[in-house]
């Protein structure tokens, strides 16, 4: 579900104590330093731009990376009690690594990576309210976050590059080399890029599932997910209004 107001605000504090709590030093004043140049983008921002996507609202970003945070860590418990090895992993680089997977969707140092959908149309029938911004070079996603937090002086383990490098997995034709290595000794020493991966799907898709069961969708999801629908067409005629009021905060 959207969030308010005051849900963005809490959103935003919320992020800043997990910064506190697991950075410390000269690190930690970097990071401070970045959040704060993009605190007014990077507190309205989208985490993709399509309703059927995830999160793609004002303040999605923020509430997407508190998500991938949590999932995480949970799965970094998880690999611990499995027997996985993750000696060479620190909490501190699993939020590290989760925190930064998508600073890309932030933009470059002084322009948004998302922008307002002009065309009523799309934007109201198709559910489409954000565009790539144009004017902007185009760079993958992790590989403009990895260039931001350069232009910071934010360092980073091999680990903790891969973690964020690799957290779009196979979904990035890319990174098939790192995970489909075609040689022995190519094979993944640590599993954070795993744990971020799995933690960022597992995030999306419960983003997503939010959307699905809204009542926002033009698909009666929760009809169909409940197995009370057999039909094979389960788009609703799209109310217009009641998608009044979705485009306040954009």
């Amino acid at each position: 579900m959207r969030p308010n107001a005051d849900q963005i605000q809490e959103n935003w504090s919320e992020l800043n104590k997990v910064i506190e709590t697991h950075f410390t030093g000269e690190r930690l004043e970097k990071i401070k330093l970045l959040h704060k140049h993009f605190e007014e983008r990077m507190i309205m921002a989208p985490a993709s731009g399509r309703a059927w996507y995830h999160n793609a609202f004002p303040g999605g970003y923020v509430a997407h990376i508190l998500n991938i945070i949590q999932w995480s860590l949970s799965y970094y418990e998880l690999f611990k009690a499995q027997g996985m090895h993750v000696d060479d992993i620190s909490a501190e680089s699993v939020v590290f690594a989760a925190m930064f997977h998508d600073l890309g969707k932030i933009g470059n140092m002084d322009d948004d990576y998302y922008s307002a959908n002009t065309d009523e149309w799309r934007a109201k029938k198709l559910q489409e309210y954000y565009n790539h911004n144009p004017a902007i070079h185009y760079m993958t996603v992790t590989d403009r976050a990895i260039w931001i937090l350069n232009q910071f002086g934010i360092t980073m383990s091999e680990s903790e590059y891969l973690g964020v490098r690799l957290a779009d997995g196979l979904y990035n034709e890319q990174n098939t080399s790192y995970f489909m290595e075609g040689a022995e000794w190519k094979a993944m020493k640590t599993n954070l890029p795993h744990i971020i991966h799995f933690a960022d799907c597992s995030a999306a898709r419960q983003e997503k599932e939010t959307f699905m069961l809204s009542g926002e969708s033009r698909i009666d999801f929760p009809k169909y997910m409940k197995g009370e629908s057999q039909e094979e067409e389960l788009v609703k005629n799209l109310d217009v209004s009641k998608l009044k009021g979705l485009f306040e905060n954009d």
